[in-house]
């Protein structure tokens, strides 16, 4: 019986600001993508960081922003040489201010309705330190039980100590909970891993052939939770 959902943070409950990042490349390379795709491309960014894990497991979080950027501005038509001039903008951008901050609408409800139905609602995320504060500026952090961040513990997706910390913290068993995240080798095998059901979020249904449950957004699996828990 489903007792915990735990959530990555970015690109799953915050998400990347597209508006912030072509107005970097505007400033430097002198042109910039639309902002829709820019959400389009998020897919190459993710192959491109799956290619780069299957190549290097032990490649760290902090390793995979350019590898994610480049890969999804490639997939746009930005040669190398203008992500090389474009990229420490987009990073001095991130640093004035997360550019992961924006909440897709309903996820305030969807959490607060997953709660309501007495289920443990966590984050477990690979980042600096920074991530509770984090959501708790945009607002997300009252929704939250407990947030596992590596920078805190020190543990890092995929390894499956850092959902173990999740477990105890939700007083759960793994069959007991459910993780959802945005990319497949750090957040469905960590899971997996650790013996939780893992949630792949696929917001333009690109993932049906992974082998897991998909998405397309957390309002949408919160209602499908919550209706097969039946009548509250």
């Amino acid at each position: 019986m489903l007792k915990a959902v735990l959530f990555d943070a970015g690109s799953t409950l915050v998400h990347i600001d597209y508006a912030r990042v072509c107005a970097a490349l505007a400033r430097t390379v002198g042109r910039a993508p639309s902002e829709a795709s820019l959400a389009t491309a998020e897919y190459a960014g993710r192959d491109a960081v799956e290619a780069a894990m299957a190549s290097d497991p032990a490649l760290a979080d902090g390793s995979r922003w350019q590898i994610y950027f480049a890969g999804a501005l490639a997939s746009l038509g930005f040669s190398p040489e203008e992500f090389a001039q474009a990229g420490p903008e987009i990073r001095a951008e991130h640093f004035r201010s997360n550019l992961w901050c924006v909440v897709r609408p309903g996820t305030v409800e969807a959490l607060a309705g997953l709660r309501a139905r007495g289920l443990m609602v966590g984050c477990v995320s690979n980042s600096d330190g920074s991530v509770a504060e984090l959501l708790q500026r945009v607002g997300l952090a009252p929704q939250l039980h407990f947030i596992v961040d590596s920078g805190v513990v020190g543990i890092e997706k995929p390894d499956p100590g850092i959902f173990r910390v999740a477990l105890d913290l939700a007083r759960v068993q793994p069959a007991e909970a459910m993780h959802v995240g945005d990319l497949f080798p750090v957040d469905v095998v960590g899971a997996r891993r650790a013996g939780i059901e893992p949630v792949l979020l696929d917001p333009l249904g690109r993932y049906a052939d992974r082998g897991c449950r998909t998405t397309p957004d957390i309002a949408t699996l919160a209602r499908e939770l919550v209706s097969s828990l039946g009548p509250g």
